[in-house]
């Protein structure tokens, strides 16, 4: 089982941003207002918090206790003027370096590691409906955001 301890400052960016990243990855594929997106933004951190209990891998345990001892979590590095594909790109490249130190350094959490941050992302894309007016109608998932899930699952095998 690995902790922070286990990885170089770049790689531990990576693996604790990565929760982050996934959630933005869905957020941006079908912003759903500014509710919407604080709903989103709440459902990662809730799910960072969440995964301290119960049988979470150390690592996983180990972002949940930076998040509590910082305040917030850590945020992936995104182009701030950028399009969305280049910001897709950079979280995306976030995940792929995430899970490939976790990999490296230690492979029997890296599973449950991926499992874990495809979790964060489902529960990003069901924080708040999509369409409808005032909270009446829409659906949870999108179509959009479904296609990010897709695409983050590409990410993660």
């Amino acid at each position: 089982m690995s902790t922070k301890n286990d990885y170089s400052a770049e790689e531990w960016k990576a693996i604790a941003s990565a929760p982050v990243a996934a959630g933005l990855l869905i957020t941006l594929s079908d912003t759903s207002g500014p509710v919407g997106i604080a709903k989103e933004a709440m459902a990662v951190g809730r799910a960072i918090t969440d995964a301290a209990q119960g049988q979470a891998p150390e690592i996983v345990k180990s972002i949940a206790t930076s998040l509590k001892d910082n305040g917030r979590p850590e945020s992936p590095n995104v182009p701030m003027m950028g399009s969305r594909a280049e910001s897709k790109m950079a979280l995306t490249s976030t995940i792929r370096n995430a899970v490939d130190a976790v990999e490296r350094h230690s492979p029997a959490e890296a599973q449950p590691y991926k499992m874990w941050l495809a979790a964060v992302a489902r529960k990003v894309a069901e924080a708040s409906k999509e369409g409808g007016f005032l909270g009446i109608g829409g659906t949870l998932v999108s179509a959009k955001e479904e296609e990010a899930l897709k695409e983050l699952d590409e990410v993660l095998h």
